[in-house]
């Protein structure tokens, strides 16, 4: 009963999408309208600047970060972060107020590891980031991160990391069409290194 209620609390804030309220009250234009059609970070950056991006993300890391304070405080076991991580991933992707259409929930899951095992979640983050930097890709590497967490995780505590395996297959499906670009070679390409040299290049100036 107490995992099910934790589930519960994280869905409740996993539906609140930041995306689509600066959509709605700021930008006054549907993030799932324009651009990728993902209500998320990436997107509603790409599309509408850094800044609202920025925000974007700010508003899903503090809506993770007080999910999972309230989980701590109130059902006090660690496990139950992950249970509640495991809602905050399905009210994100699958929001129950707009047709279970949601984001792929990349900023939950980082939030979720850091919190749940900072050590773990900062090497199989930077295991991440050079992944990003080799395959100039943004499909693969959170979804390497995740799994690699996961199954880190399987072998300290099984119940929790059978449940962060369980955000690894939600987290897939909502990639599976980049997935496909990626592995047929459609996919978008991003150059990290060349945009912090380009970066630093005017700063210089």
């Amino acid at each position: 009963m107490t995992r099910l209620l934790a589930v519960l609390i994280g869905y409740a804030f996993g539906c609140i999408l930041f995306a689509m309220l600066v959509g709605r009250f700021w930008l006054h234009q549907d993030p799932t309208k324009v651009g990728s059609g993902n209500p998320g970070t990436a997107n509603v950056g790409a599309v509408f600047g850094k800044k609202w991006g920025i925000i974007t993300c700010i508003g899903d890391i503090l809506k993770t970060l007080i999910c999972l304070l309230l989980v701590h405080y109130f059902l006090g076991k660690k496990v139950m972060l992950a249970y509640a991580g495991l809602g905050l991933i399905l009210g994100h992707c699958f929001p129950f107020w707009d047709h279970f259409r949601g984001g792929k929930g990349v900023t939950v899951a980082v939030i979720l590891a850091a919190i749940y095992d900072v050590k773990a979640a900062a090497v199989t983050l930077l295991i991440a980031l050079v992944l990003t930097i080799i395959l100039k890709n943004l499909t693969v590497p959170p979804l390497v991160f995740i799994l690699l967490f996961s199954l880190y995780e399987l072998t300290q505590l099984r119940e929790a990391g059978i449940v962060l395996l369980i955000i690894t297959l939600i987290m897939t499906f909502k990639f599976r069409y980049d997935l496909r670009d990626f592995f047929t070679g459609k996919g978008k390409k991003v150059d990290i290194l060349y945009s912090i040299k380009k970066k630093l290049g005017i700063k210089m100036q």
